[in-house]
């Protein structure tokens, strides 16, 4: 397995991310702090942005595809302007945009460990809605073999690991405050085990 220096290492968007993690805090319909207002919630923007950021490799860290610094500014920002989509609120439930995010990570992680993932959808052609269906469940599946297992062992609510859900990510999470394992589960677990 290749390391090669992540997108957090070398620069995020941050002032989207932290303009969406701010106005999440006057969300009042849907979002996950409605169901209680427990004390230590983490923006939802700031912990997708956070794990798409440490697992999506940096181009300058691909110098077999972005060989010029050039080439890699122009990676790296398309690679910002999709965090910019995927740390808003709306787009929490888009599939395209989190399939486009999930397609970024497999392939970092299919680049470091010298393996394929599955060919990556193309949105300007019409595969029908079950060969859609099918592709994107390939993906998960695939990340679900071959991505790091995200465990956040002081989870509070779960902010952490229902983003790592979201993206696709086989996650894990404990705490010991049963009020906290509660809203994880009414969040991360239930919804899952119950389609």
């Amino acid at each position: 397995m290749t390391y090669r220096k992540k997108l957090i290492e070398v620069s995020l968007p941050l002032e989207a991310i932290n303009k969406e993690s701010a106005r999440e805090k006057s969300i009042r319909h849907g979002h996950i702090s409605t169901l209680h207002l427990y004390w230590a919630r983490r923006p939802l923007a700031s912990c997708r942005a956070v794990l798409f950021g440490m697992l999506v490799d940096d181009p300058g860290s691909v110098p077999e595809e972005f060989p010029n610094e050039e080439e890699q500014a122009i990676e790296r920002d398309r690679l910002h302007r999709l965090l910019e989509k995927l740390v808003i609120w709306e787009n929490s439930n888009d599939d395209s945009i989190l399939h486009r995010a999930r397609w970024e990570i497999a392939r970092s992680i299919g680049r470091s460990k010298g393996i394929e993932p599955p060919a990556e959808l193309n949105p300007n052609e019409h595969l029908g809605v079950h060969n859609n269906e099918k592709n994107r469940s390939d993906l998960i599946d695939w990340l679900h073999e071959h991505a790091p297992l995200i465990h956040d062992p002081l989870c509070g609510g779960g902010a952490i690991p229902l983003e790592a859900q979201s993206l696709g990510l086989r996650t894990m999470g404990t705490y010991i405050n049963p009020m906290a394992v509660m809203i994880r589960k009414a969040t991360a677990e239930l919804p899952t085990n119950l389609g």
